[in-house]
């Protein structure tokens, strides 16, 4: 037996648990006193006092940057007269410990279509193109391949609007300099080997290769030719001379390498970065061949005079094009009701965010992100970048709240809360159609009917669903951490296939997966461990395989590791279902077993 405990060593004993007990609520107290507490809003702000809305940016950044350890933050807001806040936080560069600057240099990624829509529309208004036409009038060249009997042709339009039916990428690798100078002909020659996602006009497909023949386009129309032999494109150059100098963005470009402009810049350049197991992982930065849909780079300072160029344009006051082109830009193009994106020509467009016309697009590039979103009617604007992927998940986030504070401030108008509207009965016949699998970014949700009611299982969770109408649904509780999710189905629509419509924060258009009983043969060939390498070889690669993923079956879906939920719809052709590249087209060799997709082959492993 064990000694017996006395009463000495129970006091002690007592005091070490006291002690503990004392630290630990030591602690607490110092967190509490220390920890930044939101500034209190107060119950009636002041026309033009931007004091809460400052202080409140100010708080949220910092909050945001703890959260999610984002190395930096640059933000501004301002009006079409003033600036009314601007602001650099954190490191551009950990590994250097080097400060961001509102002169820091970010890529800005897809905010480089807005410049190549404003050019392509500057041509229409000049009378050189018809946006309504062909883009096979002015490139007779063009060409892809289609698995579908009957669409409309390709016109500049749908292109500028994202409704072509083009794929997300060309056939060629985002390194693929060996090109220049024709690295956009090289680009739309490339789709010659692509298939068309869906029928022109059919829906939303957000496509970077579209504004790569775009800026084709613009050089053919120009006559835009390289200045040298040494470098990679006149369509940088061109770009830079007429539409950023004008601007006065001096400190912004197409690119920054030697590829482009013979020399590299000194200047302070962000450092992108990527989250892994908690950690901030440097991104090897290099310039993309994209160069009209994602090379730009571009400073906070410089930004802000584009941003408050845009808000001064209006039908009496032209600027680097007219009011009335701009509001064109600015129009809902094409919408159908199984389609949420709303956008215009370039610009993405929303009415119901702020209960006004907002108008915003983003940009992602090895790490860095950003965003640009205005009120053209109100003259309000928003710009932030950020040097960590995480920032993603919450950046319309951000420039929404911060742009509601904004219009609340100038105007005195509080945007209309969404009101949880009442639920209703749905007849049993009705649910049984929503029954079934659906893809949302590689990953599933089941709908699946209990007891007269729908539940969506998701990563192990069953929710129950509220029907608001016969078709659209909200979430008893919070799906993997977010809340407020609501769910739109879209069923029997003649000529197209069905859909569940997710909004969190975003829209995402979540395909049905066909039915599968029996696994075809077909998918037995598929099943294995693939190779990934570039479809065209090019002097920047070396000989090993860019990475390794696997083919294989799940609960009747048929999925790779890379997080694509494939579909084969024949025995040479397999389709992507869900996510950023739905509906684009493998195809598949049965004499060797590759699989060819945009810029990749997938080679077999042998066993």
């Amino acid at each position: 037996m064990g000694k017996k405990m006395t009463v000495s060593h129970i006091k002690i004993k007592y005091k070490i648990i006291v002690s503990i007990i004392s630290a630990a609520l030591l602690v607490l107290i110092l967190y509490f006193a220390i920890k930044p507490t939101p500034p209190e809003k107060p119950e009636a702000i002041s026309l033009g006092d931007y004091s809460y809305a400052i202080n409140f940016t100010d708080y949220e950044i910092k909050r945001l940057m703890k959260k999610h350890d984002l190395p930096s933050v640059v933000v501004s807001m301002f009006d079409d007269k003033d600036i009314i806040y601007k602001q650099a936080y954190g490191l551009s560069n950990i590994e250097q410990n080097t400060k961001a600057t509102l002169d820091t240099v970010y890529k800005v990624g897809s905010i480089t279509k807005l410049f190549t829509g404003i050019e392509v529309m500057r041509m229409y208004e000049e009378g050189l193109i018809d946006i309504d036409n062909p883009i096979t009038d002015y490139l007779p060249g063009f060409t892809i391949n289609s698995r579908f009997k009957e669409s409309a042709d390709i016109t500049i339009k749908s292109m500028l609007s994202h409704r072509s039916g083009l794929p997300r990428g060309g056939t060629i690798s985002n390194w693929h300099w060996d090109a220049h100078p024709d690295v956009l002909k090289a680009q739309a020659d490339s789709l010659s080997r692509a298939y068309m996602v869906y029928p022109v006009g059919y829906r939303y497909k957000y496509s970077n290769v579209s504004y790569n023949v775009l800026g084709y386009l613009i050089e053919v129309m120009r006559g835009i030719t390289p200045p040298s032999d040494d470098v990679a494109s006149g369509w940088p150059y061109y770009m830079k001379d007429n539409l950023l100098t004008p601007l006065g963005m001096g400190d912004s470009s197409f690119g920054s390498s030697m590829l482009l402009y013979g020399t590299i810049p000194t200047r302070d350049v962000a450092m992108g970065y990527i989250q892994e197991n908690g950690k901030n992982i440097e991104i090897n930065q290099f310039d993309i061949i994209n160069l009209a849909s994602g090379i730009m780079q571009s400073t906070m300072n410089d930004m802000i005079k584009f941003g408050q160029h845009i808000l001064n344009i209006d039908e009496e006051n032209p600027g680097i094009i007219s009011g009335k082109t701009l509001n064109l830009m600015f129009e809902p193009q094409n919408i159908k009701p199984a389609d949420p994106q709303t956008n215009g020509l370039t610009w993405f467009t929303d009415s119901e965010l702020l209960g006004e016309k907002v108008v915003f697009h983003s940009g992602t590039n090895q790490g860095t992100i950003s965003i640009i979103m205005l009120m053209p009617e109100r003259d309000l604007g928003f710009i932030v970048f950020s040097n960590s992927d995480s920032f993603q998940d919450v950046q319309n986030l951000l420039a929404i709240d911060i742009l509601k504070l904004m219009f609340e401030t100038k105007y005195g108008i509080k945007p209309v809360e969404n009101q949880t509207p009442a639920t209703i009965d749905v007849d049993e016949k009705v649910l049984e159609k929503y029954v079934g699998s659906y893809v949302v970014n590689g990953e599933i949700i089941d709908i699946i009917k209990k007891s007269g009611n729908l539940k969506a299982v998701y990563q192990k969770q069953k929710i129950k669903m509220l029907p608001i109408s016969e078709t659209k649904f909200i979430l008893s509780s919070a799906l993997a951490d977010v809340s407020g999710i609501t769910f739109e189905f879209f069923t029997d629509v003649p000529d197209e296939e069905d859909v569940l419509i997710v909004t969190m924060g975003d829209h995402f258009v979540c395909p049905k997966y066909p039915t599968v009983d029996i696994i075809p043969s077909m998918w037995e060939n598929l099943i294995g461990s693939y190779e990934i390498h570039p479809r065209t070889k090019s002097d920047y690669d070396g000989d090993d395989a860019l990475t390794v993923i696997e083919i294989f079956e799940d609960n009747n879906i048929l999925k790779a590791s890379n997080e694509m939920i494939l579909y084969p719809y024949n025995e040479d052709n397999i389709v992507i279902v869900g996510g950023i590249f739905d509906g684009e087209t493998m195809t598949y060799d049965k004499n060797t077993g590759d699989i060819t997709w945009q810029s990749f082959i997938y080679k077999p492993v042998d066993d």
